[in-house]
Order: C-alpha cells, then structure tokens, then sequence
C-alpha cells in the first residue's frame, strides 16, 4: 500500500472518529436533556395541557416509554448530586444510574476515587460494589460496638444502682449502731457487764461487716471500670489500624500510578526519538544522491548543533 493512500485513509480515520464523539456528545445532550424535561412535565403537571389525567398515560402514548423506565430517568436527575459530577453530559446514562442507588457522601468519594468520564461502566460498577461491601461492614462493626457500649453502660447502671443500695444499707446500719450506742449510755448506769459486752461486740460486728461490703462494692466498681476503659482502647486501636490501612492502600495505589505514568511517559519519548532518527536517515540518504550535496550537508550539520543546543539545555 503506498504512502498516499496510507495518508488518505488516516485521515478518513480521524474524520470519522470526530464523527463518533461529536455524535455520541449530542446523544449523552439530547437524553439528559430528556431526563430533564420529563422531571419537569411531571412535577409541573403540564401533561394535563395536553389531555392526560396521569403522567403515566402521557409518557406510555406519547412518549412511548413505560413508566418506570421514565420514573427511571428521573430519578437518576434527582438523586445524583451535580457538585460529585464535573460534568453530568459526558458522563452516560449507565454510569450516572449506577451512581444513583449510593448516598451523596458515596458519591462524593467514587468520584474523588475514580475519574468518572474515562473509566468504564464495568470498573465503576466494581467501585461502587466495593464501597457498598465497605460501608456495610462498617455499619455492622458500629452495630456491633454500640452493642458492646450499650451492654457496658447496663452494666455499669447495675453497679451503679448496687452501689446507691449499699450506700442505704450503710445509712441503715450506722443508724443502727447510734441508736444501739444511745442505748448503751442509756444502760451504762446499770451494773450488767455482760449485756454491755455483747452489745459492743454486736457493733463491732456490724462495723466490720460494713466495711467489707464497702471493700467489695469499691473493687467490683473499679474492675468494671477498668474493663470498659479497656474495650474503649481496643476500639479506638482498631479503627485507628484500619484508617492507617487504608492511608497505606492509597498511597501505594498513588505509587503505581506514578510508576505507570513514567513508563507511559518513556514510550512516548521512545516514539519521538525513533521518528526523529527514521526522518535523520532519510535526509542524509536523500543529501548523499542530490546535486546540492554541499548544500545539504551544511544544513545536516545545523541541523545536529541545534540538537546539541537543546541536550545542553535539557
């Protein structure tokens, strides 16, 4: 095949792939902008201008869309927010309805995550799985800890209520001992040692069963503490490691892409050079069997010191 028709078809190649974007362009336009007019047919109730009772009936016969294809259409405009999309146009259809069944805080991240005008349908279908896997685990261990706290905190109410019952009981049995103490020095001016004796021992005891109660109420309070001080730790720890995973996970995803871009970058350059050097031959093969020879060679070698010019600059 010569040169000339090589260049002839390139150059219908290139038409013609202008000719594919600028009418998908127009077709992405014209069906959001359909999408527009039937969220505003519906909620302006303008079909009755038109004859019809209901939405639905306008859309089946005069449309020829079924309704829940049109209620489709609309709900994509309604629940995709525009400041999560650069531009809603060049997107599609497809895509912007896979966005659409994730919350405007999952859209705020796809889109931050994954460039949405050049990645496929299939990879941000892939993306958004992935999120919605995520945050379901997320809700699950929130469930989960909330739980644990709620189990803690009914814990501790009982500690707290045993705790304020001993206090009563304290109360109780110190108003016991003064009243048995007020008697004892309503009796002491009769002779009865033994009696005396009994009631002081009968105090002691009471003192001393109170202050163990005190003892064990005071280390059960302080054991409970400390195990929620404990799980609180532990929660914190873990959230702390899956935030410092997932910080490792972009970063290294931010390293590949560099990466990928330097090789992008050295085939390029690659390219060029080779060009450069096909084109260098040709021009001293062509000088080599022209009449201008000395003409030629004096360009050639401009030619190779401008190029020196330039790597020094470089």
């Amino acid at each position: 095949m010569s040169e000339t028709e090589l260049s002839t078809q390139h150059k219908q190649a290139v038409e013609l792939h202008q000719k594919i974007l600028i009418s998908a362009n127009l077709a992405q336009q014209n069906l959001w902008d359909m999408c527009t007019s039937l969220k505003e047919m519906r909620d302006g109730k303008l079909y009755k201008e038109l004859g019809y009772s209901n939405f639905e009936d306008y859309c089946e016969t005069e449309v020829g869309m079924k309704r829940a294809n049109a209620y489709r259409y609309i709900g994509i405009i309604e629940k995709v927010d525009c400041e999560n999309v650069s531009s809603m146009r060049q997107i599609g259809m497809t895509k912007l309805s896979l966005l659409a069944t994730i919350s405007h805080e999952e859209q705020a991240e796809i889109s931050e995550k994954v460039n949405l005008e050049e990645t496929t349908v299939k990879n941000l279908k892939a993306e958004i799985d992935k999120l919605k896997t995520k945050n379901q685990q997320l809700e699950e261990d929130n469930e989960k800890t909330i739980d644990r706290l709620e189990e803690l905190n009914t814990a501790l109410n009982m500690n707290c209520k045993a705790l304020k019952n001993a206090e009563q009981e304290k109360l109780q049995l110190e108003k016991q001992v003064e009243e048995l103490q007020n008697r004892t020095v309503e009796i002491q001016p009769v002779d009865n040692s033994d009696n005396e004796r009994r009631l002081q021992e009968t105090i002691k005891s009471l003192e001393r069963e109170n202050i163990k109660r005190n003892e064990e109420l005071e280390r059960q309070y302080r054991e409970d503490e400390q195990a929620v001080r404990t799980m609180l730790a532990k929660d914190k720890q873990n959230a702390i490691d899956q935030l410092t995973a997932e910080y490792e996970e972009k970063l290294k995803a931010l390293q590949q892409t560099q990466q990928q871009s330097l090789a992008d970058d050295k085939k390029v350059f690659e390219a060029y050079f080779k060009t450069v050097y096909d084109t260098f031959n040709r021009m001293v093969e062509f000088a080599k069997g022209s009449a201008n020879k000395d003409i030629f060679k004096i360009k050639i070698n401009n030619l190779i010191s401008a190029f020196s010019d330039t790597n020094a600059k470089i």
